[in-house]
């Protein structure tokens, strides 16, 4: 893999490279432009013709090609690495033991489809703006959305048959069509399964359409309000932000502060007509970690701005949990009354929207909030129930200030002396221990059966070569046991030589052959993706820095050799990293 960085490299002009996104001067060796990644106004971002390295002396951001791609599109290293690699006519080696007819023809397919959906898109938008979307256009006036039309690509699905006979005019098959989310077949012929819909194209970060949302006109329909693109391959709805490509757009020319998350299209059309240009939507109430992880690229600070309905309030937990495991700053924004953010533009406004935000919440009011909400604090056994169960959130808070400051407002709201609401934290604290102190033994079995499921999972990808196997990856030192590190080993082997799988068998050791067969015949399950392969990694390696501190520590306690500590800051700094 170093060689094909290296020649990737070489391949890369990086002053062309950067001029795609900033203009820029040349002075001596050296190109000079506005920095991207601070948006500054007076030059001080430099790239060297000669070394292919950039430096800002304003953010002291620096690197190569494959990290101002990482930086200035929002993606991780694997994928700069694959937009480098496209722009250099370049195969990246982790495919290369693959088929790669397969790989060609899958390529071919899915490019095939993104311009189906761009041709769909543009006929849709075309629909809107002809005398036969004069009923459409009137409901974005109602709506009031009209002045968002172009901006979002807004479009109308006129009748069942006028989409499907437009695409295959266009040279698109049905089977074409039903594969992009658009037609399916009945009895009567082929049909647009959005007709009679407003169309709200969704569109990835690289600015493809990669499936549609559709909103019934009828007040009172008879079928679903809104209707979005089945799963395709080119549409994963809990790996899809909607809104992500106008964000992207945002950083890379303004910054980011902030991201707001709405539930659904119409909240963040609102929103974005309203003049807040930093919204996203997350396909719904059930946000996802990848949908969390994602998020994390663009910026660090989020508001979730969920309807403040039953069902927007439960999402809302949900998905603060989720933001925060990976490391977010969350603040949710207090709607109430079952409004949605649509319906706060309406009645107050902008500037209405804005107070909200201001006074959004953390994570933990928000939870204290939700439960004073669902107990009646005007009778004893409500508020003593709210209390023990608010105590119990703010017990998981690790600032000992931070808590002293939630069982203030506990105080407020139920009128307890300070003194009883620590004397229940400390009863908690006791319960809690007590709790983990018997279920010990059993979790930790549970984390013994998971690291071993993990560490299958991931010889097994690796045994049979699966695309989403990463071989740079190298996880020879978080292996449990001699059978596992000769069983990578071997996979490592016919990686680099391209032999078949069946081969392994014959180049095991006898007493290894048994858990050869097991990896090559393991059987993965609908759903195994690069996300599940890193995950269990990540699981390994938490583990294997947990068994080094805890050696370490040992260690140090019966030698008090001070250049342990060193290595010992250095495990618990890796196992921080690894939990932001």
């Amino acid at each position: 893999m170093a060689d094909f960085l290296d020649e990737l490299l070489s391949k890369t002009d990086l002053v062309q490279l950067v001029s795609k996104y900033v203009s820029l001067t040349k002075k001596g060796n050296t190109y000079w432009g506005c920095c991207p990644f601070h948006h500054e106004k007076e030059p001080s971002f430099t790239v060297s013709q000669d070394k292919q390295l950039y430096y800002c002396f304003g953010c002291k951001e620096a690197g190569n090609a494959i990290s101002f791609i990482k930086k200035i599109e929002s993606v991780d290293g694997r994928d700069a690495v694959r937009i480098l690699a496209d722009a250099a006519h370049m195969e990246v080696p982790e495919y290369r033991a693959s088929d790669k007819a397969a790989d060609e023809a899958f390529a071919k397919k899915k490019e095939r489809l993104l311009g189906l959906m761009r041709v769909a898109a543009l006929h849709y938008h075309e629909n809107l703006m002809s005398p036969q979307g004069e009923t459409a256009r009137k409901y974005c006036e109602e709506r009031q959305i009209a002045s968002a039309i172009n901006k979002f690509g807004i479009g109308y699905s006129i009748n069942g048959t006028e989409m499907p006979d437009y695409l295959k005019s266009k040279g698109y098959s049905y089977t074409e069509m039903k594969e992009a989310g658009i037609a399916e077949q009945s009895a009567n012929g082929w049909y647009d399964v959005f007709y009679g819909r407003l169309m709200i194209p969704i569109i990835n970060a690289f600015n493809n359409v990669i499936a549609f949302g559709g909103r019934t006109l009828e007040k009172d329909a008879k079928f679903a309000k809104y209707r979005n693109s089945c799963q395709t391959i080119l549409f994963d709805k809990s790996k899809t932000i909607f809104g992500i490509n106008l964000i992207k757009k945002k950083k890379q020319k303004a910054g980011l502060d902030s991201i707001i998350i709405t539930e659904g299209y119409m909240d963040t059309i609102s929103l974005h007509k309203a003049g807040f240009d930093n919204v996203v939507a997350s396909m719904g109430t059930s946000l996802t970690s990848e949908q969390a992880r994602m998020l994390k690229n663009y910026c660090n600070k989020i508001y979730i701005s969920y309807d403040g309905d039953g069902a927007g309030q439960k999402a809302t937990l949900r998905g603060l949990d989720i933001l925060e495991s990976v490391g977010l700053n969350v603040r949710v924004v207090p709607l109430g009354g079952g409004f949605d953010p649509d319906d706060i533009i309406k009645r107050s406004g902008a500037d209405g929207y804005r107070q909200l935000l201001s006074k959004a919440v953390t994570l933990t009011a928000f939870k204290i909030n939700n439960l004073a909400a669902s107990h009646d604090l005007s009778q004893p056994d409500g508020k003593s129930k709210f209390a023990v169960e608010a105590i119990k959130v703010i017990k998981r808070l690790d600032n000992p200030v931070e808590q002293e400051e939630y069982l203030g407002q506990i105080h407020k709201l139920t009128g307890y002396s300070m003194s009883v609401l620590l004397k229940q934290a400390e009863l908690t604290e006791r319960q809690s221990q007590s709790e983990n102190k018997g279920t010990e033994v059993g979790e930790q079995e549970k984390v013994k059966d998971s690291l071993i499921a993990a560490q299958t999972f991931v010889l097994a990808a690796l045994v049979n070569t699966l695309p989403y196997a990463d071989f740079n990856c190298d996880i020879f030192p978080y292996l449990s046991d001699e059978r596992a590190r000769k069983a990578y080993s071997l996979a490592l082997e016919r990686y680099k030589q391209s032999y078949s799988v069946q081969s392994l068998v014959s180049r095991a050791q006898s007493d290894e052959v048994e858990y050869i067969s097991e990896l090559i015949n393991y059987k993965f399950m609908p759903g195994d993706d690069r996300n599940k392969f890193d995950e269990c990694v990540a699981l390994m390696q938490k583990k294997s820095l947990e068994q080094k501190k805890e050696q370490l520590i040992s260690l140090w306690e019966s030698t008090k050799d001070s250049a342990l500590l060193g290595e010992l800051a250095t495990v618990e700094k890796q196992l921080k990293r690894m939990k932001k």
